[in-house]
């Protein structure tokens, strides 16, 4: 799953590493949970060209009645036969910026965190499906695939990060075919990718700072690939 991710990176340095022409505003953090206000890039709904916006994580679309699930993630396998999600993978795609992303090990009570980004330090961006709540503002869910590579070791489930070359394709309005949409994007490779231990401080929603991120003794080595 994807249930904490970190975004650090300053806006412009991040439009100009995504390949994006964006103006976004946001302030580093490095714990970012579930339930509140998150960046995101999606289509102008005049233009069609890519703008910064803010999504509350946890997706419940305007038409679900209130005991219908608010779930933060969406399994990518399952997109085309989901009522739940399905309009949103045609209709309302985005981006989610992150730098990295955690992943636990464990049992309940004693869970060890891990943090994975990119090995060469550039920004990450996540796939996500918006929808319309009751309030009139949209909800986010967060794209995960099954786990690939050594990452099946800590997790199971790991967020859909889309190449930079497949971001206009995913953001596009004009593609609608479930089909043709999965044609057009490609995952990072597992390759990409490094991971380390981190502070168990981070199973604490409430706690911030980039202390967060810093490896810790008994991790598989900083920088180590995944």
């Amino acid at each position: 799953m994807c249930g904490r991710y970190a975004l650090h990176t300053a806006p412009k340095k991040l439009a100009q590493a995504l390949g994006l022409p964006l103006d976004l505003v946001w302030q580093p953090r490095y714990n970012i949970a579930p339930g509140g206000e998150v960046p995101i890039i999606r289509p102008d709904s005049d233009t069609g060209e890519p703008v910064g916006a803010n999504a509350h994580w946890g997706y419940h679309p305007h038409w679900a009645g209130a005991s219908a699930p608010t779930p933060i993630n969406a399994r990518a396998e399952r997109l085309r036969e989901s009522r739940y999600f399905l309009g949103s993978f045609r209709h309302r795609r985005c981006l989610v910026p992150a730098d990295g992303w955690f992943e636990w090990t464990g049992e309940q009570g004693r869970k060890q965190p891990w943090y994975f980004h990119h090995r060469d330090g550039t920004p990450l961006a996540f796939a996500g499906l918006l929808a319309r709540g009751a309030d009139g503002e949209d909800t986010l869910a967060i794209i995960t695939e099954p786990a690939r590579g050594e990452a099946k070791a800590i997790h199971d489930r790991m967020p859909l990060v889309l190449t930079r070359e497949s971001l206009p394709a995913w953001l596009s309005p004009a593609l609608e075919d479930p089909d043709a949409i999965r044609r057009a994007v490609r995952h990072e490779p597992m390759e990409c990718f490094a991971v380390h231990r981190v502070s168990p401080a981070v199973n604490r929603a409430e706690v911030e700072g980039e202390e967060l991120l810093a490896p810790v003794e008994g991790d598989r080595g900083s920088g180590s690939s995944v």
